[in-house]
């Protein structure tokens, strides 16, 4: 039995859905496959978070979904605080030097999601959760998608299914991919002191650890990047130990730290698919790229992949695609993202290199930056997106 659409979006994270809403409000039949389950507890405290920058929430407003999210789990972040810990040299922004009331927002990954399923919802898309993507066949007229026995007929395949995509790999995309020789540990802490609704991160000789402030005045969510072996040494330690070691390492900025949740570990590599588009199929998020989350960009960067490629349809006289569409989206994407990439790569380098002169050259960077108003404007803007 075989089921058309026009677009069949393949994986429901928040990159997926945010392609299929807004497909569908411009007219066109949208289903989503994904081999999960597709319910999502919003209730509970969600270890997973994300720094959604200005141009993100934008996009998120046009979809609706913004307006969708229980406001009492969205915590603004006003200022930032980074300093390295080896120099003791810092920089620090704040949203008022952009006329702004904040920089960005932190949100838990399930609020977002929870809010995009709901609009979604209300706009028709059809959903087919616990599907797993097992062939895709390209037509004269579209493409093809196997989950099962069923077969679903679409024009346009969005494949925006994880950094390790079953489809893109399917479509036999070749991945451009290093390691970053770092795992990330994630977990919720309480502080003994207030967040002040500002990010804070330190670049430790191993890696950054970043504190995102909650919602919680008192708590935050934390992404430590280090070795794998320390990551892994710090993952098993019992709780007060752990505690000990990530006060130390964030030099009490915050007072005593508190284990509020499990920890999390994964491996950090950079991904970057050869191909964006096919004929009859578009990459979307880490499907397309995955990158270090020093700066915290991954999901912004996916999110402006959907942006990029909405802004592109709304430009022609019709809301649909071509070839030439297609290739616009790659050519935009692959370089606005390739940028990206090769920034995080510099960055990460540049600050776990222990050289004394690369030491005190990045310390004087980092003060000459942090003196001049008018180059910290120019970086606020530019990670607002």
């Amino acid at each position: 039995m075989t089921k058309c659409f026009d677009v069949i979006v393949a994986g429901a994270g928040i990159v997926g859905l945010s392609a299929a809403t807004g497909m569908r409000q411009r007219g066109f039949s949208v289903a989503v496959v994904d081999a999960g389950s597709l319910v999502v507890d919003a209730c509970s405290a969600d270890v997973r978070v994300y720094a959604i920058n200005q141009a993100s929430q934008a996009m998120l407003e046009a979809l609706g979904a913004w307006f969708q999210l229980d406001k009492t789990r969205i915590s603004p972040y006003r200022h930032m605080h980074v300093w390295d810990a080896v120099n003791g040299a810092c920089i620090d922004f704040d949203a008022r030097m952009v006329g702004r009331d904040k920089l960005g927002a932190i949100i838990e990954e399930s609020v977002i999601k929870q809010a995009l399923l709901k609009q979604a919802e209300m706009l028709g898309v059809v959903f087919f959760p616990q599907n797993s993507v097992s062939a895709v066949r390209e037509t004269a007229d579209g493409i093809e998608v196997q989950c099962g026995a069923l077969v679903r007929h679409a024009k346009l395949l969005i494949a925006a299914d994880g950094a390790r995509s079953v489809t893109r790999e399917l479509l036999g995309v070749e991945v451009t991919t290093w390691p970053y020789h770092q795992h990330a540990l994630v977990a919720t802490v309480r502080t003994e002191k207030e967040h002040q609704y500002t990010a804070w991160q330190v670049f430790n000789a191993d890696g950054p650890l970043a504190f995102l402030p909650m919602t919680d005045p008192h708590q935050c969510s934390i992404v430590w990047s280090t070795t794998a072996a320390h990551a892994q040494s710090l993952r098993d330690l019992p709780d007060d130990e752990f505690n000990q070691e990530l006060t130390q390492a964030f030099a009490g900025t915050l007072g005593e730290c508190h284990l509020q949740s499990a920890r999390y570990q994964f491996p950090l590599h950079m991904r970057h698919a050869q191909q964006y588009t096919g004929k009859h199929w578009i990459l979307m998020g880490d499907a397309a790229h995955s990158i270090h989350p020093l700066a915290g960009l991954g999901l912004n960067v996916g999110l402006a992949d959907v942006s990029a490629w909405l802004a592109i349809l709304d430009g022609g006289r019709s809301a649909t695609w071509s070839a030439k569409r297609l290739g616009d989206y790659q050519r935009q994407r692959k370089h606005a993202v390739w940028q990206t990439i090769m920034l995080m790569e510099g960055l990460k380098m540049l600050f776990t290199n222990p050289l004394p002169p690369v030491v005190a050259m990045r310390g004087i960077g980092l003060s000459i930056c942090n003196s001049m108003p008018i180059l910290k404007r120019i970086f606020i803007e530019q990670a607002a997106g």
